[in-house]
């Protein structure tokens, strides 16, 4: 080999290595962070009598997020779902949990927190639905993305509906691990998810894993985007549609009275979402009698 091929060849090589060095750094310190962030939660969390010095308020913040839904002409004279919420009627101070305050002042768009025993532990997001695509919950570019809540669903009151997206990774990161809810076995063992958001924390049972084309017409179609504020019979004439469309049979009942937890990803075609459709578990409901409910669950 001549000298100045030699030449070029070794720079290429170096080149070459400092790439990847570069990426598996970014790639060892986005790991790093994440777990940092989980075990900032998971103390927190176990230990709630050791908040913050100081715990701000975000009720004049959370003005930002605040948009009115259309609705539908033949809407307008319908009943809404449930009475309106003022405030959190558990915490009307809306004093921010101290685990997600900690979170927040590494980056202040954090608004959740999302698990799943033993399959999916991620802060939640909102900001506006492109800014996270290719950002992970830092704000550095990242191809996983991160989780983050639909960008019109205020919090300055307790929504009747919380809309989560994420990447359907092919690695499992992010949303790719609900593929694992196609399995009624799978379903059957964790069925449950928790979802603290700002200012409570909540459990959730799955009531249906399906997917749902978004174009009007098409054979799976269901309006889940509107289901914020949705009218009485709109909105259940999309629960059952969801149900519908399920996978599985989870034998989860679900009315428009319930609060409800939508975790969205891609799946197929850009004209369908896999959606896992969850509501609030009642007050005279444990993770036992849930157990018990979706111990039959079987795959239509």
């Amino acid at each position: 080999m001549r000298r100045p091929q030699r030449i070029i060849f070794t720079a290429g090589c170096l080149c070459l290595l400092l790439v990847c060095g570069v990426g598996l750094v970014r790639y060892w310190a986005d790991a790093r962070r994440v777990e940092t962030e989980r075990q900032i939660f998971q103390e927190l969390r176990a230990d709630p009598t050791d908040p913050p010095e100081e715990i701000p308020r975000l009720g004049s913040v959370l003005q930002d997020f605040t948009v009115v839904f259309p609705r539908a002409e033949a809407e307008e004279d319908q009943p809404a779902a449930t009475p309106v919420v003022q405030g959190w009627p558990d915490n009307p101070s809306m004093t921010v949990s101290a685990s997600l305050q900690k979170l927040r002042r590494r980056n202040s768009d954090v608004v959740g927190w999302l698990s799943i025993p033993d399959l999916l532990e991620e802060p939640v997001v909102q900001r506006d639905n492109t800014y996270y695509l290719k950002r992970d919950t830092a704000g550095y570019h990242n191809g996983n993305g991160a989780l983050f809540l639909e960008e019109h669903i205020s919090l300055r009151s307790r929504p009747d509906t919380y809309i989560i997206f994420g990447h359907n990774m092919k690695n499992g990161k992010m949303f790719g691990s609900l593929r694992l809810y196609e399995n009624p076995a799978y379903y059957r063992g964790n069925p449950i998810v928790d979802f603290s958001v700002l200012y409570e924390e909540a459990r959730y049972v799955i009531f249906a894993v399906a997917d749902v084309d978004l174009i009007y017409g098409l054979s799976h179609y269901a309006p889940f985007m509107q289901l914020p504020g949705m009218a009485v019979e709109q909105r259940e004439a999309c629960l059952r549609q969801l149900q519908l469309y399920s996978c599985i049979d989870t034998r989860v009942n679900v009315t428009a009275e319930d609060q409800l937890l939508l975790l969205v990803t891609c799946e197929g075609s850009d004209d369908s979402r896999r959606v896992v459709a969850a509501r609030r578990l009642r007050e005279d409901e444990t993770d036992e009698t849930v157990a018990a409910v979706v111990r039959n669950a079987y795959k239509r």
